[in-house]
């Protein structure tokens, strides 16, 4: 689950959810909640791919993709290894475009397509979304830093971000680094959970 700020959802509203895994609680009460709402779900792994068409609800559409800072390119994307070889707990299903990533050390790679959030939008036939989620697994510093300094990530009115400081070479700096940057583009924290981090764009 995810905390959001309610009041914030507008009439029409659009989650935007990158990094599903095998776990889509979260877009299923968000169109639960919301009448008339709509998710696009991104996730770059065909295991993943595959669950979420198979258990999806309605108002809810799939896309295989990266979410990334530009889109139509070919990135390699990292498949976690395999379970007996992940620490206890571990979904066993969460690749990454980091290769620092806990998880992906000597497993398989894949190449996939990206997405950027203008195409997103332009799929969705909006200009905003009400909700961004990131859980893309120690790709979400460079992507925030981009879609910040260009301005782009203000077409988001929330953004939901799991950090993956610790299970990347990223440290809890580069963590703090990102919030820095996402205030600087208009955004307030407003409030954390574990690695969950919430943001509300400033005038939305």
């Amino acid at each position: 689950g995810w905390w959001l700020d309610t009041r914030r959802v507008g009439a029409q509203p659009l989650l935007i959810d990158c990094g599903l895994g095998e776990d889509i609680s979260f877009p299923a009460a968000f169109l639960r909640r919301f009448a008339g709402a709509r998710v696009i779900g991104v996730d770059p792994n065909p295991r993943s791919i595959a669950y979420c068409e198979q258990h999806r609800p309605p108002g809810m559409e799939v896309l295989s993709g990266a979410f990334w800072t530009h889109g139509d390119q070919t990135m390699v994307f990292h498949l976690p290894r395999r379970q007996d070889q992940l620490r206890h707990g571990a979904d066993g299903v969460s690749g990454s475009l980091d290769s620092s990533h806990e998880y992906v050390g000597g497993g398989e790679q894949i190449e996939v397509r990206t997405i950027d959030l203008d195409g997103l939008l332009a799929h969705a036939g909006s200009t905003e979304c009400d909700v961004l989620k990131l859980d893309i697994e120690g790709a979400e510093y460079e992507l925030l830093e981009a879609l910040a300094r260009s301005g782009k990530i203000r077409s988001a009115r929330q953004v939901l971000v799991e950090f993956h400081h610790g299970w990347t070479r990223r440290t809890l700096d580069d963590t703090q680094m990102a919030v820095d940057q996402l205030a600087a583009a208009g955004f307030q924290l407003a409030h954390t959970e574990g690695r969950n981090f919430i943001f509300r764009r400033n005038d939305a």
